[in-house]
């Protein structure tokens, strides 16, 4: 039992010897009041008095609960001392444990150790003997496989050098073919820049950079002088010399673009260049589809050299090609030796060919220069009938949009995103804001100006509905707009069924945007158009621009120069729009 067990005991005991006292007491009081009375009675009537007897017993009392309490203590503190020389017993018998257990684990530590190394010992011996063999199989299999592989490469010598015997005819046979492909290629890749950079007015120069493709998307070109300045469409005119004189496709003018960087009156600098191209922007123009391939054609210092890459929307840029310049003087040194070197070697392949085979290669390549120029003017007239084409399928949306628009009461600006059908199905407009806020049927309003003013079939009211999201002239937020269509109900009327084809018409700051596309009940929504504007400031700008120049055509002022080929306008497609609505009014007014 411990301590607090002790103590608890000796308490009750206590508790319970003080009890007993106090009833005893009280039983003498009440015995010593009767006494008390029955000596005043008994000296009322002559009795003995036992008042000096009670006394001597109550002393007597006291002693004997007096020695009852020291006894209890020393009891007590007799049971406290034992149990306190048990403790330390028992304490001392545990450490005496644990100091055998220390010992006896260091012990066993210690055999570990010792065994351990034994062990390690033995396992060195053995893995140095083993290895010992494998070496000396290795070497024995080393020594085999070197005589095997002396044989078989003997063997394969001697079938080498019949095969190149036999490959090295070929090539000189390939060679020459090659040869007379490449310069016809890099003849036929020269005519086509002249007759490209004839078109435009470009200029040339001994140190030339000239970039071309075959559609209607927008490449730029750059290059990297030695200073570290960049040459491209943002800066057309170097420090050193440089000039971009054409720049191609800004708006998607032709088919044959061609962009040019010369540095005119010998005045290149000597040095490193980096020639690059980047995919600037997919124009929305029929067959102008990614990836678009392209041909670089550099002059450097009368040394020509094609090269030929594809580059899809997105891509980064791509450097193609690195050159050094020498000091002018030394160019025309080594140009000189080039030339005559050139000359030389061509003579050689022209004595080395065959009459016959030049014959054949020159009517494979008239004929197919023919069939090329056929095709080109095919795709020409196809093209111009396509664009004209557009434009009317244009011109008669716009039209049916005004009309549908006036009814309802519908606002127009030059930010206006529009959505026409033909039934009385419940088609939803949704477009994503610059800022990611959504306007719809359920927000029609958004917080950068942005108003859904007309939606269209919530009840199937009319077979010639139209959706329109419009913000106040000028002040629709630069970024990038997205536009989704969303069949949000089949009403049930007759010759109402899916899917529902439909027309969004986009004027994106003054550009305008046709898509065409159909949609059934359940489809999930489907985006229809993307497209990024310019700022307000920038936008009132370029208006102010096209206004001033369109002012100057009509006033005969314009010498038909652009100050920006940013800016330029298609006369030939202007003309034709011109007679398509010519004819269209027309048509009207029969």
């Amino acid at each position: 039992m411990d301590l607090a067990s002790w103590l608890m005991i000796g308490i009750l005991g206590g508790a319970f010897l003080f009890g007993i006292w106090f009833m005893l007491m009280r039983s003498d009081d009440r015995e010593l009041r009767t006494m008390s009375l029955q000596r005043r009675d008994a000296k009322r009537k002559g009795a003995p008095d036992f008042s000096q007897a009670h006394d001597e017993f109550s002393k007597k009392l006291a002693e004997v609960e007096d020695y009852l309490n020291t006894k209890r203590r020393n009891e007590r503190a007799l049971l406290i001392a034992k149990e306190e020389a048990k403790k330390e017993v028992e304490e001392e018998i545990a450490r005496k444990a644990l100091e055998e257990e220390r010992a006896r684990q260091a012990a066993i530590e210690e055999e570990e150790a010792r065994l351990k190394a034994e062990y390690e010992t033995k396992r060195q011996q053995e893995l140095d003997e083993a290895r010992r063999l494998a070496e000396e199989r290795e070497a024995e299999r080393l020594a085999e496989e070197q005589r095997l592989n002396d044989e078989k490469e003997e063997e394969r010598q001697r079938e080498l050098a019949a095969e190149e015997d036999e490959r090295q005819s070929q090539i000189l046979a390939l060679e020459e073919s090659e040869v007379m492909e490449e310069m016809m290629e890099n003849e036929a890749a020269v005519d086509e820049l002249e007759e490209r950079l004839e078109r435009e007015g470009a200029k040339s120069s001994e140190v030339q950079i000239s970039l071309m493709w075959d559609n209607y998307n927008d490449l730029d070109l750059h290059v990297l002088c030695p200073s570290g300045e960049r040459i491209h469409g943002g800066n057309k005119t170097s420090e050193c010399g440089g000039e971009l004189d054409v720049d191609a496709n800004v708006r998607p003018e032709t088919k044959k673009p061609v962009e040019n960087i010369v540095w005119p009156d010998f005045a290149a600098p000597p040095g490193d260049y980096k020639v690059y191209v980047h995919h600037y922007k997919k124009h929305k123009k029929r067959r102008s589809k990614d990836p678009t391939k392209f041909r670089v054609v550099v002059n450097a210092g009368g040394v020509k050299k094609h090269y030929e890459g594809e580059l899809t929307h997105g891509d980064p840029i791509m450097l193609v090609c690195e050159f050094s310049l020498e000091a002018p003087e030394e160019r025309d040194t080594r140009t000189d030796k080039e030339k005559e070197k050139a000359i030389m070697e061509e003579e050689a392949k022209k004595i080395a060919e065959e009459e016959r085979i030049a014959i054949e290669l020159e009517e494979m390549r008239q004929e197919e220069l023919a069939a090329a120029e056929e095709e080109r003017l095919a795709e020409i007239v196809a093209n111009e009938a396509d664009e004209l084409e557009s434009i009317k399928a244009t011109q008669k949306a716009l039209q049916e949009l005004k009309q549908r628009l006036e009814r309802e009461g519908g606002l127009s600006s030059d930010v206006q995103i529009s959505l026409i059908w033909n039934n009385y199905n419940d088609l939803d407009l949704h477009v994503v804001c610059p800022s990611g806020e959504r306007i719809h049927g359920g927000n029609r309003e958004s917080a950068c100006g942005g108003i859904l003013d007309v939606d269209a079939n919530v009840r199937p009211e009319t077979k010639k509905p139209v959706e329109n999201v419009v913000w106040p002239e000028g002040k629709a937020p630069g970024g990038t707009y997205k536009a989704y269509v969303h069949h949000y109900k089949k009403h049930k009327k007759r010759r109402s069924k899916d899917p529902t084809k439909f027309q969004v018409i986009c004027n994106a700051g003054g550009e305008i945007l046709e898509y065409e596309g159909s949609i059934s009940s359940g489809d999930p929504i489907m985006l229809i158009s993307e497209f990024t504007i310019e700022d307000p400031e920038t936008r009132e700008k370029m208006a102010k621009e096209a206004q001033d120049k369109l002012a100057a055509i009509e006033s005969g002022d314009w010498d038909g120069q652009e100050e920006d080929p940013n800016e330029g306008i298609n006369d030939d497609l202007l003309n034709r729009l011109g007679d398509v609505l010519e004819s269209d009014d027309e048509e009207n007014q029969e």
